[in-house]
């Protein structure tokens, strides 16, 4: 009797979101992206700011808007910048409903979290409450533990406000201020006392440093954050 999952990719084996291609057999993950054009996303290499991941021209350690931040997390890991086809990406997987793409973004985040901190659980920074789709940064923390063996806490939750997309830094930081806090009635899990945060797009690191701000208050020591792409 033939196999049912392989039969089924190849009669209807859908086409590449980025070029177009037929995806027969495109990869274990079943990302609706091409191996070519996998092979095409470039992360971040080079000289880096040592606190956002920003790429560095003529600065040395940190770029010019983290320098006096103060930022409550250590540093920030993205793996791409937010452009092109990794913009285009993340937008088809948090508006298009292309929910197939977590497995592509868990793939290049796992090596990247368990490597630069075993042992560290993954935090998903929370979304906003009342959301009618399932949350973007959930949905690949899930897929980090079942298929990766990442360790999760969802200590965090979100108590309101307006959409960040808009605001700059310090409207950003006072549309989070009071609102992101370590959850409380319901099975989050302990506040650990090293954590990796994990976002899709750092922006300014406002919701970054809020949502790192509330874990150390609560106790956890190290704080590293780490996302898909910087803007």
């Amino acid at each position: 009797m033939p196999d049912r999952g392989l039969l089924a990719e190849i009669l209807f084996p859908g086409r590449c979101l980025l070029c177009g291609k037929w995806l027969l057999f495109a990869g274990g993950d079943g990302s609706p992206v091409c191996g070519d054009c996998r092979a095409a996303l470039e992360p971040l290499s080079g000289e880096r700011c040592a606190v956002c991941s920003m790429p560095l021209s003529s600065e040395r350690g940190a770029c010019m808007r983290c320098r006096d931040a103060g930022y409550a997390f250590d540093s920030n890991h993205s793996l791409f910048t937010y452009g092109g086809e990794v913009r285009q990406l993340i937008s088809l997987y948090k508006f298009g409903g292309r929910t197939r793409l977590a497995g592509l973004f868990a793939s290049y985040l796992a090596p990247v979290i368990g490597g630069k901190f075993p042992d560290r659980p993954v935090v998903p920074v929370p979304p906003r409450p009342n959301r009618r789709s399932a949350d973007a940064v959930e949905r690949i923390v899930r897929l980090l533990a079942r298929e990766h063996g990442l360790p999760a806490c969802r200590c965090l939750e979100r108590l309101g406000g307006i959409p960040q997309k808009s605001l700059d830094f310090v409207q950003r930081a006072e549309n989070l201020r009071g609102r992101i806090r370590v959850a409380t009635g319901r099975a989050g899990g302990e506040v650990p006392s090293a954590a990796v945060l994990l976002d899709d797009v750092f922006t300014t690191g406002a919701t970054a440093d809020a949502c790192a701000r509330a874990l150390r208050d609560a106790g956890c020591a190290a704080v590293a954050v780490v996302t898909i792409a910087i803007d």
